[in-house]
């Protein structure tokens, strides 16, 4: 009897343990804003399954790539969600089959819980960043386009007034002549780390002002007159009325020099606007006004198109886990729940529809109409004023782009810094550039 009770009593254990056996599901992130407050609300999804535990890497941009490229390139398994953006699916992380199809998952779907997702509620230019040949392979956490954030109060008191589309050369005046290093102001805050996943503003001016990467033979543009005169446009504003330090500034630091109103202009991501409105993270709430991206010429590329997702490793051997995540971090409750916690103005923007019909949201969020506009007609299929072999409009949408883009970052920062003249930095890029096109078979000359 004792053994049979002694057995009983093992196998109630073994049952009980199964029963609250967890699957761990890993998760690399970008450290942003938005990302932050998805990995401090997960809680409230494992409250909701207890049988899923989640673990997080949260890194910088340029190093998370990284580490995320060399684990899926040879099914490392070290991830099961990961990070990804219009770049990675619509390079080659789709083409080498690093993510799943997210299309046999929402099939498999009960109608109430397709119904109560609403896919077609995520904005078209979204879905179709993170999609290729019709199958989805992530969805947003955030949307973005790029616009013009200034601040109304100095350009009041300047007598200046802002276009609602501005050109580059206009954009030059105005921070210009509200410049005040002596106080603490600086006319305008822009890029200059040396980082390639960070060379957005960059390219969209670059674009703006007729310059391209290549010409329709893959030849690289890098040396061109129209590329020279962007590139020293970019550099001599950040030099003449930008802020100190430049070649160190990145997004985080462009948005904490604007938040704590040190920076009269700043051009960059539509989703900065959002925490420039919240009172606990920024002193310029009501003095921030807002315009389209500048152009120079060229509307085609002037603005970027950029997704940042949540796409499932091809390797992961937990789908249906990890894509009840996604569909949580994604869905109209957790939308509701970040501005129940957060507030309204931290509502995740560039994804849903339904955000910018959310008359609460609209009240409290100036920016929405633009952001709404950029995302919209931001085109990342005819990102150059020129026809031109490739697509992408913050990054360009080929697996080689890193090999390339992390030698012209390093140059660029280097003129920013004072410690590479404008024609040395461009020819080694162009050398780089050609090398590594030649190599990959794209020249054939």
């Amino acid at each position: 009897m004792k053994k049979i009770l002694l057995g009983l009593s093992l196998g109630l254990v073994l049952a009980s343990t199964a029963a609250f056996a967890k699957t761990t599901i890993t998760l690399a992130f970008v450290n942003n804003p938005d990302m932050v407050i998805l990995k401090q609300l997960a809680p409230e999804f494992m409250a909701k399954h207890p049988d899923i535990d989640l673990q997080f890497q949260v890194l910088p941009e340029n190093v998370l790539l990284n580490s995320i490229t060399q684990d899926v390139a040879v099914g490392g398994g070290r991830y099961d969600i990961v990070n990804t953006g219009t770049y990675e699916v619509q390079g080659s992380w789709v083409k080498n089959h690093w993510l799943s199809p997210l299309n046999p998952l929402f099939d498999a779907m009960s109608e109430a819980d397709r119904k109560a997702y609403d896919l077609d509620d995520i904005l078209k230019t979204e879905r179709e960043a993170l999609s290729v040949d019709g199958k989805l392979y992530a969805l947003p956490v955030y949307g973005e386009s790029s616009f013009t954030m200034y601040r109304k109060d100095l350009f009041e008191k300047a007598g200046l007034t802002m276009p609602e589309q501005p050109t580059w050369e206009q954009i030059r005046q105005f921070a210009c002549k509200l410049n005040d290093p002596a106080h603490g102001l600086y006319g305008i805050s822009m890029k200059g780390v040396s980082d390639y996943s960070q060379l957005a503003p960059f390219i969209t001016l670059m674009h703006s002002f007729g310059a391209k990467w290549f010409d329709q033979d893959w030849h690289p543009q890098i040396t061109s007159p129209d590329f020279k005169k962007a590139f020293t446009f970019y550099v001599s504003l950040l030099k003449d009325c930008g802020e100190p330090g430049a070649s160190s500034v990145g997004f985080n630091e462009g948005l904490t020099l604007v938040s704590q109103g040190k920076v009269a202009i700043w051009v960059d991501a539509t989703a900065g606007a959002s925490i420039l409105q919240d009172p606990s993270t920024s002193k310029v709430v009501d003095k921030i006004g807002y315009a389209l991206a500048p152009t120079q010429g060229s509307t085609n590329g002037s603005a970027w198109l950029w997704a940042s997702g949540l796409g499932i490793v091809a390797s992961s051997k937990h789908q249906q886990e990890a894509f009840e995540f996604i569909t949580w971090a994604t869905s109209k409750e957790y939308v509701k729940l970040v501005a129940d916690k957060f507030g309204v103005v931290r509502t995740p923007p560039g994804t849903r529809y339904s955000t910018y019909k959310n008359p609460d949201y609209l009240k409290v969020a100036p920016f929405a109409p633009y952001t709404l506009k950029a995302i919209e007609e931001a085109d990342m299929m005819h990102p150059a004023k020129d026809p031109v072999p490739y697509t992408g409009t913050a990054h360009v949408d080929i697996p080689e782009y890193a090999a390339w883009a992390a030698d012209f970052a390093q140059n660029f920062s280097a003129v920013i810094a004072g410690t590479m003249s404008i024609d040395e930095a461009l020819q080694r890029s162009q050398t780089t550039t050609e090398n590594v096109m030649k190599d990959a078979g794209y020249i054939k000359d």
